[in-house]
């Protein structure tokens, strides 16, 4: 039998190891997933709300759980700040960093500040939620909404911001910042 030697640049092989590594260790995250997550909509005991669903993270941040509370009454408010664009308000699947932009701004953010006001089961850590993330609610557990339109903290331009509608799926932006539409807090849950 003849030997065939394979010359690997250190480089490479360092790259090869760590994405194998990288992959066992997905593999082990999903074994260790916990056991006592509720179906999707249904009431997560302790946790402020209903289950609406994992949201994967984006730019090295953790997966997390979606979780919707559910409102004795609904709350309208303005997005805010009309005419004016919010620096770091623009992220389509942060709602946490777009709703803690919107707070930190000069203008008034009556929607963002409504949703981070919000607590349930010992929990504040509620905000606004962003685009993405009103997607994977609308795609999960619509029942939980109001069949209205819902504000997110994504920021489309000076004067409109993007919103959901929860009776037809429909994802719109050309909304002006100062009509007041459904605000619904949401928080995340990492595991």
């Amino acid at each position: 039998m003849e030997q065939v030697n394979i010359s690997i640049d250190a480089n490479v092989a360092s790259r090869i190891i760590q994405r194998e590594f990288d992959r066992l260790l997905n593999y082990a995250a999903l074994d260790a997933a916990p056991s006592d997550v509720p179906a999707l909509g249904s009431y997560w005991p302790g946790q402020g709300g209903y289950n609406a669903g994992l949201v994967r993270g984006e730019n090295g941040a953790p997966d997390y759980y979606l979780i919707v509370p559910l409102l004795t009454e609904q709350v309208r408010a303005e997005w805010g700040g009309r005419g004016e664009e919010c620096e770091g308000a623009s992220s389509m699947s942060d709602g946490l960093s777009n709703t803690r932009a919107l707070l930190a701004d000069s203008n008034s953010h009556p929607a963002a500040k409504l949703a981070s006001e919000f607590t349930a089961d010992g929990h504040n850590d509620f905000y606004l939620p962003a685009r993405r993330e009103l997607q994977v609610a609308e795609a999960n557990v619509p029942e939980l909404f109001e069949k209205a339109y819902h504000w997110s903290s994504s920021q489309f331009s000076a004067h409109s911001a993007y919103l959901m509608g929860f009776e037809g799926g429909w994802l719109g932006s050309h909304d002006a910042k100062g009509v007041e539409r459904l605000v619904r807090p949401v928080r995340r849950f990492i595991s």
